[in-house]
């Protein structure tokens, strides 16, 4: 299996020019990009996927995440992601760019220090067929907004993407809105 590449980054999002291998410990200052997608269908309802029991944070729900490899922007990691952890395939136009923040080790999700860009898409769930990726994800469930802000409050969702939501809801609440009116 061939190693998995990440572009290195200083705290500002400055490319350093090296790389950097996954599972390998990350240099002090030293940052990897990460995306977030929340998917929404066009009738409201978020896309959550349940964490393969083999991964940290294993049995828990969360919506699509990952890292960026090596030599995509932040929009190409955030289609491949959501692509192989869900099937769900959008372009680059109908990723709606929600904030990027930096993230320090401990608060991460062990994969070092990270900045995260995240984005809402909506999608059709008419026209697009969810499949899960093996060893990442084994469930999935689709649940009205009002209901995933009650949901994520649970213990059965990654703490650390529930904080960065929180962080912002009013961000995802604003485009969410503006989508369904």
């Amino acid at each position: 299996m061939a190693k998995e590449l990440w572009a290195a980054y200083d705290r500002d999002g400055n490319p350093l020019g090296f790389d950097l291998v996954r599972g390998k410990p990350l240099p002090e200052g030293v940052y990897h990009l990460v995306v977030e997608v929340l998917a929404v269908t066009n009738d409201g309802q978020v896309l959550l996927t349940k964490r393969h029991p083999d991964k940290a944070w294993g049995g828990l729900w969360e919506y699509t995440g990952g890292s960026v490899l090596k030599g995509e922007t932040p929009v190409q990691g955030a289609l491949r992601e959501l692509r192989e952890e869900t099937g769900i395939a959008v372009s680059a136009q109908d990723l709606h760019p929600v904030y990027v923040d930096t993230w320090p080790e401990t608060a991460g999700m062990g994969a070092g220090s990270s900045i995260y860009h995240s984005f809402v898409t909506f999608f059709d769930p008419a026209e697009q067929t969810i499949r899960l990726q093996e060893g990442e994800t084994v469930d999935y469930k689709l649940l009205p907004y009002e209901s995933f802000k009650q949901f994520l409050l649970e213990d059965r969702f990654v703490d650390v993407v529930r904080r960065r939501f929180l962080d912002r809801r009013e961000s995802f609440d604003r485009i969410i809105t503006a989508h369904f009116n």
